[in-house]
């Protein structure tokens, strides 16, 4: 038998079969492991806002491999789609801002920029942009270092975020904003995120680098004379007009759009002549006649409008806001191409900006349904990417907002989201919130106050209980290493579930209130010096914030197990989110404290979402509902980390 290399030719064949036969299955695990964490979906029997200013009523959805696949009232069966119930809810196209500003202000460095990278934007865009809804961002200014970083890794999936459009540094004058206000005496900030320009050459050179470097776009600021930066009043320098042309111009050429950064009419007129594409802010110092003549050379230039209502609350001239929504009107209803844009700063502010923006075009003369296309159809257009997102309609990237109300009847129905998909995965999901039948509870008469030490006697937790029966008010104080660390002021229902909290921290300047408002948690404040403005959404759901001791009510019930909420106020990812937790009943057990012997009920606590991670454990005097002691289990190991110290009067 002939050979080769030594080897047979049957040999030969065989290697070949058998590495033929590992290909197929290597290659059949990842397609079905792109296929689960893809999902394909059924939306069965919902209403359809379009994108486009249109609807549809009582239709059926698939969604399958990250598209629409399929609208049809007739009913859709697929074996391997999982169905989702959708009568009387709205679905709609994901939102698409197309003027953010994702990094924090607060990075001055490579190493702050890496840091914020890996640690902090995968949570917010979890926590704060993605449960809004918003599905695609243009990043308008942010270190080139971080920016082209965060792109590659949401193209390749290693970060779950909104689709990234960047435009990487700014040109502007020397000492232009940003480089004269947020780049300041920061060489490091300057260098990356503007591109200070005084000479040709420089803008050449400039468009060459942004081109190797693939921004989506160009952005230049065409401003100058004073400038609010936060409190501090600044002078920046305004680009000289033949080098404005020559950006647009020479970006063009090269394929890239120019968008300017601009905020009085006259600069608005010269940049239209020049054939800008879009107008970021547009026209604040004087409200338009609908008899304008720039109205008119607007619309024969063709640029769009990317107005940015919401950032003019922060603005020190309150009649910038009164200008930015008369001239919105005024150019809608002239018909110049207008998308929706915030100035979010997505570190500081969330998802509540695009909430927010919308509101405001309606509060401007627009309707809900016409807000709506400015940030669906009319944003994919202006970013170039109309022909797969921005609209409800097959072949089209399922990027979905699932609503239980609906937005055209009233713009505030926007926050009342149960799922968000990104390219057909469901990355927020609104589970349905459970009410419970727990009854009331109340304290012994005898008992004013509660304490528990840790083992290792680092902590001590006091409860003061004496306000209970008649405010419904408990206190808690935690010492670490007899020195204060917290307090917190509940007030709670009878079934002792929160009503209101108050938490101050001083080590780390965070100063805490959350009131319960109907369906949601309202939160204001600060954690660690960090401003907080947050809702979550709870329905009639429990929001047991002390935990562990609000366990009594619950055991008193005939409940066996159930589910509730809480804030996180430790130092963990979920810090000032909200968290949802079972609570199980485990049986009885008796245990030892101090000499005393407490016939118990025990109590398992788990993390819904990361069941696996952590189990709390805690026991609950059966005669008093106190609870006893507390610990964990990691595997089948029980350890015990603090004991009661009763406290009686």
């Amino acid at each position: 038998m002939p050979t080769i290399l030594g080897i047979p030719l049957i040999g030969w064949v065989q290697i070949i079969l058998g590495a033929a036969i590992v290909l197929f299955i290597v290659f059949k695990l990842l397609a079905r492991r792109r296929w689960t964490k893809t999902g394909e979906y059924i939306l069965r029997d919902v209403h359809i806002i379009v994108g486009d200013g249109s609807e549809l009523y009582h239709q059926n959805v698939l969604v399958k491999d990250g598209l629409i696949a399929q609208i049809t009232a007739q009913p859709l069966v697929k074996k391997h789609a999982q169905v989702i119930e959708c009568s009387g809810k709205t679905l709609m196209p994901g939102l698409i801002d197309c003027h953010v500003h994702i990094q924090g202000l607060n990075n001055r460095s490579d190493a702050d920029c890496d840091r914020f990278l890996k640690t902090e934007i995968p949570e917010i865009f979890k926590e704060r942009i993605l449960p809004y809804g918003v599905t695609t961002v243009k990043d308008l200014c942010a270190p080139r270092h971080f920016i082209y970083k965060l792109r590659e890794q949401i193209r390749t999936g290693k970060i779950t975020g909104p689709e990234l459009l960047a435009v990487g540094p700014n040109f502007t004058a020397p000492d232009g904003h940003p480089a004269n206000t947020l780049g300041g005496n920061n060489p490091w900030i300057r260098k990356e995120m503007a591109i200070e320009v005084s000479t040709p050459e420089q803008v050449h050179a400039g468009v060459e680098e942004l081109k190797r470097d693939g921004v989506d776009f160009l952005k230049l600021t065409y401003q100058g004379g004073d400038y609010w930066y936060f409190d501090e009043k600044l002078q920046i320098a305004k680009m000289a007009p033949p080098l404005m042309r020559q950006v647009i111009r020479e970006g063009s050429k090269n394929g890239l759009m120019t968008t300017a950064h601009v905020f009085y009419k006259q600069d608005v007129r010269e940049l239209l002549e020049a054939g800008i594409y879009g107008i970021e802010h547009g026209i604040l110092d004087e409200s338009l006649d609908p008899g304008d003549d720039i109205i008119r050379l607007w619309k024969e230039s063709g640029a769009h409008f990317v107005p940015t209502v919401n950032a003019m609350t922060y603005e020190k001239d309150p009649d910038r806001l009164v200008h930015s929504l008369h001239n919105l009107k005024v150019l809608y209803d002239a018909g110049i191409p207008i998308a929706m844009g915030t100035d979010n700063m997505l570190e500081m502010m969330g998802g509540e900006a695009e909430h927010r923006e919308l509101a405001y075009y309606v509060e401007a003369g627009l309707t809900p349904m016409q807000a709506i296309v400015l940030a669906t159809k009319n944003a994919a257009e202006h970013l170039g990417i109309a022909g797969r997102k921005g609209c409800v309609k097959p072949g089209m990237e399922a990027d979905l907002i699932l609503l239980d109300k609906n937005p055209v009847e009233n713009i505030s129905n926007i926050q009342f989201i149960d799922k968000v998909f990104l390219k057909g995965r469901v990355v927020f999901s609104q589970k349905p919130i459970q009410a419970y039948d727990i009854p009331a509870y109340c304290y012994p008469a005898d008992v004013a106050s509660l304490t528990y030490v840790r083992e290792d006697r680092a902590e001590t937790r006091k409860l003061q209980i004496s306000r209970f029966a008649e405010e419904k008010k408990i206190e808690q104080t935690v010492s670490r290493e007899g020195k204060a660390w917290s307090t917190e002021t509940y007030t709670v229902e009878e079934n002792l579930s929160a009503v209101k909290w108050r938490y101050t921290r001083p080590s780390d300047h965070t100063e805490i209130e959350a009131v319960r408002e109907n369906d949601f948690i309202r939160l204001t404040g600060s954690f660690k010096g960090k401003a907080q403005d947050k809702r979550f959404r709870i329905g009639a759901g429990l929001w047991y914030q002390m935990m562990d001791m609000a366990m009594p009510a619950f055991i008193q019930s005939d409940r066996e197990e159930i589910i509730f909420y809480s804030i996180g106020t430790g130092n963990n990812r979920g810090a000032m989110g909200l968290g949802e937790f079972q609570a199980k009943k485990l049986g009885e057990e008796t245990v030892a404290v101090n000499g005393v012997s407490y016939s118990c009920n025990k109590v398992s606590f788990v993390l819904t979402m990361f069941p696996w991670a952590w189990t709390g454990l805690y026991w609950y005097d059966e005669a008093t509902g106190q609870m006893v002691q507390s610990g964990e289990k990691k595997g089948s190991a029980e350890k015990i980390l603090f004991r009661i110290q009763p406290d009686k009067t």
